[in-house]
């Protein structure tokens, strides 16, 4: 890099973020911190929500100063709106569970802040993940796990395309999470002991982030009965956006026993319920909309992986079979059976610490 090299620097007001603006212009980068606003503060739930862009803003402008570099605050509430929190609701509303995180890294974090850092004359831009970019000698990349495993979020990027990677940066991808708040100490930055967000970036004060997207698009709930595996009617409940697969509470009645669910029915607005833990395991499932970042997997007949269908949790063995019909779709064949996949989270596929690519369940 040279001093003519300029980064936009995404900036969130925590401390990975700010380590990460901080080490890109340590090695001579121009950088410029912009802080996206996801909401203005009257939807974000009498303006509790961090995402409309007030104590984070504040803290992303004291890093700035800091470091010397300029800040701004970009306003991204129409395309969040549209692309990450419409979506999820669509899926809520047809009994599917959505992954909001990995919609928004594709479209607005490194598609809307992107497309804004090239207007900017950036090369790219610069991002606190837990996940490691690297860029080889002919412009292409690799997608590799975090170094921190406890941090990880190369799931949450499995659906950001090669030519998005291709201009961003992740520093702190190299490093554990001791290491960036130790970094942060070092720069004297104000947030260095700041607590970890959440990733509920938006609901009303009470409700959850289903109701709290019925209610924002003002739709209906479909509400329906609970069904046990023999067609018996167990109950009724106000909506099937409050429940997702392998769920055991929140079903508003006790039933004498540890009773969970298994199957969530649009059209009738059934949720289906059982008492055996052992009925949500499933061998396998049909993954869409995958994104290849190792193209060249796609071709193949067959192949071996590594498999994750949730964030938290350890990536399983698994036969991948690519259609033949469709590029974006496969089969995922798991060695051990998995308990509940679910309808509408990210399935993504590796190659030891590599992303192979990542789709859709169901």
């Amino acid at each position: 890099m040279n001093d003519r090299f300029k980064i936009v620097a995404a900036m969130s007001g925590g401390v990975d973020s700010s380590v990460a603006a901080a080490l890109m212009l340590e090695k001579g980068t121009e950088v410029i911190g912009v802080t996206l606003k996801f909401l203005s503060c009257s939807d974000s739930g009498k303006g509790e929500s961090p995402c409309c862009g007030t104590d984070d803003g504040r803290d992303a402008a004291k890093v700035c100063e800091k470091l010397g570099i300029p800040h701004y605050l970009l306003d991204a509430a129409e395309i969040f709106k549209g692309k990450v929190l419409e979506k999820s609701w669509n899926e809520y509303s047809i009994g599917r569970t959505p992954n909001p995180c990995v919609v928004c890294n594709r479209f607005v974090k490194f598609g809307f802040l992107l497309d804004y850092a090239v207007k900017m004359g950036a090369s790219g831009v610069a991002s606190g993940h837990h996940a490691i970019i690297e860029h080889k000698d002919d412009g292409s990349v690799l997608l590799r796990r975090g170094n921190d495993p406890n941090k990880d979020q190369s799931y949450f990027l499995s659906q950001v395309s090669k030519e998005q990677l291709e201009k961003v940066y992740m520093p702190v991808g190299l490093m554990t999470k001791k290491q960036v708040r130790e970094e942060a100490r070092r720069l004297g930055l104000s947030n260095s002991e700041k607590a970890e967000s959440q990733d509920a970036c938006v609901a009303f004060s009470g409700a959850n982030f289903a109701e709290t997207l019925r209610t924002m698009f003002n739709s209906v709930s479909r509400s329906g009965n609970f069904i046990g595996e023999d067609g018996e009617i167990l109950g009724t409940h106000s909506g099937i956006h409050n429940f997702t697969i392998g769920q055991r509470r929140g079903f508003g009645k006790g039933f004498g026993r540890p009773v969970f669910v298994k199957e969530i029915n649009a059209q009738t607005g059934d949720v289906v319920l059982v008492f055996d833990e052992e009925k949500l395991f499933r061998k396998s499932l049909q993954a869409s909309g995958i994104n290849w970042l190792m193209e060249e997997y796609s071709a193949k007949e067959n192949f071996k992986a590594k498999v994750q269908i949730r964030y938290r949790q350890k990536a399983v063995d698994a036969e991948i079979i690519p259609s033949r019909s469709n590029p974006t779709e496969a089969e995922v064949i798991f060695e051990i059976p998995q308990r509940a996949v679910t309808l509408g989270q990210a399935v993504v596929l590796y190659e030891n610490d590599i992303v192979i690519g990542g789709g859709w369940i169901g």
